[in-house]
């Protein structure tokens, strides 16, 4: 971690500058030139940042050794093993390929965020506090899936099943866990509402309690190879509670936008994820699979931001201060509309959500030397 601190300082200068721009171009301009800061940092880091990054170079030297049966049976998805193999024979450097593979992650989903919230400032910020871009320096595979995935959000909208269903398959060449999100397309078009919520609530109960047992059945019956590997069931607790906080949250806030496109995706993807991450107490590496779905915190993040210190309208945070504490409502009320109240705003919120993060790390250690 003691080069995060200060990739997350030079974000917030970034984020401030956005703020203070006087035109939507200069916007356009910081909030790209903040992807690209992401881009350069990710592709100077140094390989010791983790044993996943350790073993991805070693598969570097080793995949263009391969035969095309060797490469299709590797125990990387086909995808990455052709990357690693056409940039080795046409490049000389390993660096590269680090750069291929974040153009390839920030890019998709930089373009993401635009097209999903409004303040796509805000987004990346949470990117970063929400530690999704140190999974992205590290995770590689997964997240280049998950940035493929977000292609596949227009097709989901618009039903069309074979394009969502290719994006999917697209994905799962670099992360075969990009198959859970086919069940997005079927619950989709599920009515939203407090029992939707309860049942959700009930099952996430049940795998808390049950997620060893169920884990185990399905070692057994899928993954029978898998039976004698040891299931670590360590941490957790406090992505659960920040799940279901944000769903609940969302619901009382967006209530009356469920309905809308950049409100409905990312707060189902919560909702999955705040259901199923119990398992996780059971089965730690069930967080690969939430982790599909914890991505829509990022988007959801600026919806609740705008919701909470950007909408006077149908502010629903406001109606309660002004029905219980009249005079906290009236000083709120006065500032509300400043560039230093939305500051202010900013700071505090993506204070809580960079210590939570921390918090969530437990002993582990990340190492980053931006300058190699």
């Amino acid at each position: 971690m003691n080069g995060f601190y200060w990739i997350y300082l030079v974000m917030f200068a970034f984020l401030i500058a956005w703020d203070f721009a006087k035109n939507q171009e200069q916007r356009r301009l910081i909030y790209y030139g903040a992807c690209f800061f992401l881009i350069l940092i990710f592709v100077a880091q140094d390989f010791s940042v983790s044993i996943d990054i350790a073993e991805y170079m070693r598969q570097w030297a080793v995949i263009p050794t391969l035969t095309l049966p060797e490469m299709l049976t590797h125990k990387f998805e086909i995808g990455y093993v052709l990357l690693c193999w056409v940039l080795e024979r046409v490049f000389a450097s390993d660096r590269v390929l680090l750069l291929v593979l974040s153009v390839m992650i920030m890019v998709p989903f930089c373009r993401s965020f635009e097209k999903e919230t409004e303040n796509p400032m805000i987004a990346l910020m949470a990117f970063l506090a929400l530690g999704m871009y140190m999974h992205a320096i590290i995770f590689w595979r997964q997240l280049v899936a998950m940035a493929i995935l977000t292609f596949s959000y227009r097709f989901l909208r618009e039903r069309r099943f074979w394009p969502f269903l290719l994006t999917v398959l697209a994905a799962m060449t670099f992360h075969k866990v990009s198959v859970v999100f086919l069940g997005l397309y079927i619950v989709y078009r599920i009515p939203i509402n407090k029992w939707l919520l309860l049942a959700c609530g009930v099952c996430s109960v049940v795998l808390g309690i049950f997620g060893k047992p169920i884990i185990e059945f399905g070692i057994a019956v899928i993954y029978p190879q898998y039976t004698n590997f040891p299931r670590l069931s360590i941490g957790g607790g406090t992505l659960l509670a920040l799940l279901w906080v944000v769903t609940l949250l969302a619901y009382w806030l967006l209530h009356d936008r469920l309905n809308e496109d950049r409100v409905r995706l990312p707060f189902l993807m919560i909702l999955i994820a705040a259901t199923i991450q119990p398992i996780c107490f059971a089965f730690y590496n069930w967080l690969r699979v939430v982790l599909f779905f914890r991505i829509a915190l990022v988007p959801m993040s600026a919806q609740l931001y705008a919701a909470l210190f950007q909408r006077k309208e149908g502010n629903r945070a406001l109606a309660l201060l002004e029905r219980f504490t009249p005079r906290l409502y009236s000083a709120v009320l006065s500032v509300y509309d400043t560039r230093w109240f939305q500051i202010a705003a900013q700071i505090i919120m993506f204070a809580v959500l960079f210590v939570w993060y921390v918090s969530e790390l437990e002993e582990a250690v990340y190492i980053m030397a931006p300058i190699v």
